[in-house]
């Protein structure tokens, strides 16, 4: 989610915004001048003040095309110009007994949402200057012959100058509301993501200082099953041919100390794996890959560690998209994949489908499900269920976060989990 308050062009699209409908609406009001006021004599001088006016704010929305805007001194300036060209059209146009005089709130309102007290104070004091010197300096506004309606010129604009300010305060301050809403939400979800980002780093933290302590116990018993191992084999040659039931006992003696060696080098292995991957660099395990080829990649894996689980597989037909992948995604997707077999190895389901933007991975189990309590309290803290699959859970959906993915648990009528992994296609 982008953060509201640091669009560079927020502002200044509130600002253009507004401009280019006083723009309208005093085009509007010179044109009504000019038709029904042939001897007003200002109305060339104040279409000129206009047009300039129009070239500026045009000019300011090609800038907006450009991510580095000026800053508050620059905001600040483009106000005072919006008072002093409401300055010039007001003293050609009957100064304070202009209906639209209030219109100098405006610019006031907008420096009060966006800008430091102190220019809101000096722009203020310049709406006061303004407005001091219209009181006593103006062109006359011209004479209206009421004959043609039954309303004043001031009626007219009073009512104006009323449906404009009600139209201004329901949608420039319900949108600076909204604004603020959107903000609030923005800075709540990095809040929640920073506390989760804090406790897989703890884990992680933890992780690696427990494969480090790991690595000496597992070391002396390497050692100390070689030497089992050694001692077996040396007793078998020592057995004669008449004592077969002592050479099968140690040649199952031989058996299990190899097998348990296997276990351990295993082990030391993924320690020292994990070990390595901790060393994170900016370009660590960070590509794009085939969806499919990986799914795959990563099945092949899982059922080498999980050779009793009976899985159907079923992928789209059509060209699979690329994802971005790296070696947390792994373990996140053979974790979720293990929460399954766990509740039931029988009858697994996982399927495939992708759209325009994103890659979903299902994964129907036929356990016995778990609890709605459970449910909401998943991936968004550490939770600790009878199976054991909080922890892990909890990590999985952080690692698919950081991917820009999101992981559902839903849970089947008839018995079961369906697990949906999605992730953002590049």
């Amino acid at each position: 989610m982008i953060n509201p308050a640091l669009e560079p062009s927020h502002n200044w699209r509130i600002l253009l915004q507004l401009r280019s409908i006083t723009v309208v609406g005093q085009a509007a009001a010179i044109l009504f001048l000019f038709l029904f006021f042939d001897d007003y004599t200002n109305v060339s001088i104040m279409g000129a003040v206009i047009a300039i006016y129009a070239i500026i704010n045009s000019i300011l929305w090609i800038q907006l095309r450009n991510p580095e805007l000026p800053g508050n001194i620059s905001y600040f300036l483009q106000l005072m110009l919006d008072v002093l060209e409401l300055s010039i059209m007001f003293y050609l146009s009957g100064g304070t007994t202009n209906p639209f005089i209030f219109y100098f709130l405006v610019p006031v309102s907008i420096a009060a949402v966006v800008l430091p007290l102190h220019f809101v104070l000096a722009l203020s004091a310049f709406c006061i200057l303004s407005f001091s010197f219209l009181m006593h300096f103006s062109h006359p506004l011209p004479e209206f012959d009421e004959t043609h309606m039954n309303i004043t010129l001031s009626e007219w604009g009073m009512w104006f100058n009323f449906t404009l300010s009600a139209v201004f305060i329901s949608t420039f301050l319900n949108h600076i509301v909204n604004h603020m809403k959107r903000k609030q939400t923005w800075l709540s979800h990095n809040r929640e993501q920073l506390l989760q980002d804090e406790q897989v780093l703890a884990i992680a933290t933890h992780a690696a200082g427990t494969a480090h302590e790991l690595g000496t116990p597992l070391n002396s018993m390497k050692l100390i099953v070689e030497e089992l191992i050694e001692d077996a084999n040396a007793n078998l040659i020592q057995q004669n041919a008449n004592k077969e039931e002592v050479a099968e006992a140690n040649q199952r003696t031989l058996a299990d100390a190899q097998q348990l060696k296997n276990q351990i080098d295993l082990c030391s292995k993924i320690l020292r794996k994990l070990s390595e991957e901790a060393q994170i660099t900016d370009d660590w395990h960070n590509e794009a890959i085939d969806a499919k080829e990986y799914i795959e990649d990563i099945i092949e894996k899982w059922r080498i560690l999980r050779p009793e689980v009976e899985a159907e597989i079923n992928f789209m037909n059509n060209k699979p998209p690329r994802i971005q992948v790296d070696t947390t995604l792994n373990q996140a997707l053979i974790n979720l994949l293990n929460n399954a077999a766990d509740a039931n190895p029988k009858n697994l389901k996982l399927s495939s489908h992708w759209s325009s933007n994103e890659f979903t991975l299902t994964i129907k189990d036929k356990g016995p499900g778990i609890t709605n309590d459970v449910l909401k309290r998943l991936g968004q803290q550490l939770t600790t269920t009878k199976d054991g699959m909080g922890i892990g859970f909890f990590l999985s959906n952080a690692s698919v976060s950081r991917r820009g993915g999101t992981v559902a648990l839903y849970p089947v009528e008839e018995g079961g989990t369906i697990t949906e992994i999605t992730l953002p296609i590049i």
